[in-house]
């Protein structure tokens, strides 16, 4: 008997536009590999509890035949395979095996349109217009989608995104910057006015800015003028906008915008952002208003948050043109106004950093690190800020004190490893508050510089003149002090330790024979799978031999050591590295660790207490104290510890929930 062929499932667990693009990746696969398709619309975990009655969107009889209940999928998905698993092969024969078995397959992509090797992705992408209307939408809204596409398909229209909403207003959203979410007015403006009148139309969570666009372009249109929304439940709207918008000739929105994204996918197309239908020129004039418009005060903005979160992205245009004393001035009367994002005070605490006012600088940093709001890049980036601040005034230890707290919660933002790298080009930080590392070599391991207003708030040429450092070069051998997930994985991310090996490549004014340079190139090969660890156990060896002095070539054996199963000769090379700095808390951290993974997990128990009595400001040292108190039972002690690990890192909610538990 021939089994049933298999089908795609298609599932995701946020909002409308993925998911509509996931049915009609399905759908489109479906076609593709005769067979059939089905949704798993509530799938574990989802969020989005607009969407908890799909029935106000598709017909009764459509979901019985699509839609799969909790025992139906469990049965479907125990065989099936991901499709990513199939977007490695040259060609569909496995996966047409797969589905000849009976075999199902699970569809989570949601924001771009699915291509296997073998096929023409720009050949596909048009087919998805059509898609749409293979899903089985009620009658009610069939109706509007029918009006949307009288009044736009094939007209020549111009759709126009506009997000604002709860990044301007929602908590915790408007406490951040969202440089690839928010595109200011002028931007629109200048599209529109460049367009001569052509048909657009606008979408905007903020009607306040449609209506103020209308009074400048009478004939643009809104949602209104296609169908009357007002009496439809979220779901309806949101799904009903997205359409309307697809049936657009082009989308024009933010860089990152999920919604015009779906929409423009839905299309058939890719959607467009403001450096693809404007010149370089053109951009450059549209800056230059609004930072004219910025000028003039909160009065100019629908209020004083989005003022500053538009002042975020002038502010960049200002410092690039060395008009610092105009970023600082503009950004004193929307403080003024009571404008409450957290990320202000970062902006303007930069100002003042770059136009030398230390005092100024340092005042407006550390108000700003005292707000409950601030994220926890944002609080990275104000601590390294603090800390170039105090550098400049000759302050190693608080200036190490302050970066040390930036670089273990987010060593790898940009922001926090160019301030670093200006700290330690111009010898103002306290070693001794770091770990053991060979700073000659990590001042010389550069990177390229970071592209300019990519995920950053400073402007580099203001800060550093030289490239910025490669800071993983710390987090070879000492990543277990990072608070930052993404930081931790190192050695399992390939481009990473390319650009180290760049960074060695590029390098010049040390020897190849340097014992830094020997000792860290070997490792990083290592890592990378080009020299086999009985090899860097060989040279570890040697460099240890001929420097016996230096604790971190002992560490490094230690581990080497380790991984080979030699337990017994990492403790002994471990307590070698402690012996050369008995008083360095991260050494005796060290050995902790090496003792807890050897099996004498008291005796490591012990030696990280100790490290954390010998620590200044490493947070993961002081947290890892709290939890072991915790472990055994002493709530009083572990009080003590994660108080402060908490206070070195507020925004690290581990420490906080954990020291709520001590309180109990």
């Amino acid at each position: 008997m021939t089994a049933s062929p298999g089908v795609f499932i298609g599932q995701r667990k946020d909002r409308m536009g993925a998911r509509l693009l996931m049915m009609l990746t399905c759908i489109r696969l479906a076609e593709d590999f005769d067979t059939d398709y089905r949704v798993n619309w509530f799938p574990q975990g989802s969020d989005a509890p607009e969407l908890d009655t799909p029935q106000e969107l598709f017909a009764q009889d459509w979901m019985d035949r699509h839609f799969l209940d909790e025992k139906a999928f469990d049965r479907l998905a125990q065989d099936a395979l991901p499709v990513w698993a199939f977007q490695s092969d040259p060609s569909p024969d496995r996966l047409r095996a797969h589905l000849a078995a009976g075999r199902s397959v699970l569809v989570e992509e949601g924001f771009e349109v699915l291509a296997f090797p073998w096929e023409d992705i720009e050949a596909i992408r048009p087919r998805y217009r059509a898609f749409i209307h293979q899903i089985g939408f009620t009658d009610q809204i069939r109706a509007i989608m029918q009006r949307a596409d009288e009044k736009l398909s094939g007209q020549g229209v111009s759709a126009y995104h506009i997000r604002r909403g709860d990044i301007l207003n929602g908590l915790p959203w408007k406490h951040s910057t969202w440089p690839a979410k928010i595109e200011p007015e002028e931007l629109y403006a200048a599209h529109l006015n460049k367009a001569g009148g052509k048909p657009a139309i606008m979408f905007s969570d903020q009607p306040e800015l449609i209506a103020r666009f209308q009074q400048r372009f009478p004939k643009l249109m809104q949602m209104s003028d296609i169908a009357d929304l007002s009496g439809l439940t979220r779901a309806q709207r949101d799904f009903l906008e997205l359409y309307t918008m697809s049936r657009a000739d082009q989308v024009i929105a933010p860089f990152i915008s999920a919604f015009s994204m779906a929409a423009a996918r839905v299309s058939g197309q890719q959607r467009k952002v403001f450096r693809d239908v404007l010149t370089e020129d053109e951009m450059q004039a549209a800056n230059t208003r609004v930072i004219e418009r910025t000028a003039q005060g909160p009065d100019a903005f629908l209020s004083s948050s989005e003022a500053a979160h538009v002042y975020s992205k002038a502010v960049q245009y200002l410092i690039a043109q060395d008009r610092v004393q105009e970023a600082y001035d503009i950004a004193k009367p929307i403080l003024e106004a009571g404008a409450d994002n957290a990320f202000l005070p970062l902006l303007q605490a930069l100002n003042s950093f770059y136009l030398g006012q230390w005092q100024e600088s340092e005042a407006i940093a550390t108000q700003g690190l005292e707000n409950p709001h601030l994220w926890p890049e944002d609080h990275a980036v104000l601590s390294a800020l603090r800390g170039a601040i105090l550098g400049a005034q000759k302050k190693r230890w608080g200036a190490t004190i302050q970066f040390s707290k930036a670089f273990w919660a987010k060593p790898l933002r940009p922001d926090v490893v160019v301030l670093g790298s200006r700290m330690l080009y111009r010898d103002q930080l306290a070693f001794r508050l770091f770990p053991p590392v060979d700073w000659g070599l990590q001042r010389a391991l550069r990177q390229r510089r970071f592209p300019p207003f990519n995920n950053l708030y400073l402007v580099q040429h203001k800060v550093i003149a030289r490239q910025p450092c490669n800071f993983d070069m710390i987090l070879m051998d000492w990543s277990e002090l990072a608070l930052d997930q993404r930081a931790k994985r190192l050695f399992g991310d390939g481009p990473r330790l390319s650009k180290l090996q760049a960074g060695l490549d590029e390098m010049s004014g040390i020897e190849a024979e340097d014992p830094q340079l020997r000792s860290f190139s070997s490792l990083l090969q290592m890592h990378r799978g080009e020299m086999p660890r009985d090899k860097v156990i060989d040279m570890a060896r040697q460099v240890v031999a001929d420097h016996p002095e230096n604790a971190l070539y002992h560490k490094r054996l230690a581990e080497l050591y380790e991984a080979e199963g030699d337990t017994g000769r990492a403790r002994r090379t471990m307590a070698d590295a402690l012996t050369c700095d008995p008083d360095s808390p991260f050494l005796v951290f060290a050995m902790g660790r090496l003792l807890e993974r050897i099996g004498a997990t008291e005796q490591g128990e012990n030696q990280i207490l100790q490290a954390a009595d010998m620590d200044e400001a490493t947070a993961a040292i002081q947290g890892m104290a709290g939890q072991i108190h915790l472990r055994r039972g002493n709530k009083g002690k572990a009080r003590g510890y994660l108080r402060k690990a908490n206070a070195l890192c507020p925004t690290f909610k581990r420490f906080a929930n954990q020291l709520k538990r001590s309180e109990n």
